[in-house]
């Protein structure tokens, strides 16, 4: 256990790198205004190109932010405020996928796993199950469209 992440930005954006979640976390912090590669970089103490390659696997990863080039010519970065709910949306996907891959796997010839993969199967239905209420909830008091 000695990886363990104690960062928040990190924390709160799993799977992202450290330069990617502290972009993430800058940007969100000073919303709604944006800022540019520039100042990024500086704010963060790590080289410009460092931030425009974070960008880039941001953008890959689905995660709503703005780039653009302001009117000097420079790349702004403005964040957006369904970040936090993309991240929930992934993990709601993410957890959809797992319980498909769990109830597609063939029984094994030990009982012992075939019980396990039953608890997994049923954790994970109950999870999707909670997640779709709570995302209906939030439909329901159109609090996300």
């Amino acid at each position: 256990m000695k990886n363990i992440k104690t960062d928040p930005a990190i924390i709160a954006r799993r799977g992202m790198d450290s330069i990617s979640a502290n972009i993430l976390n800058e940007t969100y912090r000073v919303y709604p205004r944006s800022l540019t590669v520039k100042i990024l970089a500086k704010n963060l103490k790590i080289r410009e190109k460092s931030v425009l390659s974070a960008l880039r696997k941001i953008s890959s990863y689905g995660v709503p932010i703005e780039i653009k080039i302001n009117k000097n010519g420079e790349k702004e970065v403005k964040s957006s405020l369904k970040e936090p709910i993309s991240w929930i949306e992934k993990e709601k996907a993410s957890a959809e996928k797992m319980l498909s891959l769990l109830g597609e796997l063939t029984p094994s010839s030990s009982e012992s796993i075939n019980n396990q993969r039953k608890i997994n199967y049923r954790i994970y239905k109950e999870y999707v199950s909670n997640l779709n209420e709570l995302f209906d909830k939030w439909a329901s008091l159109k609090l996300i469209d």
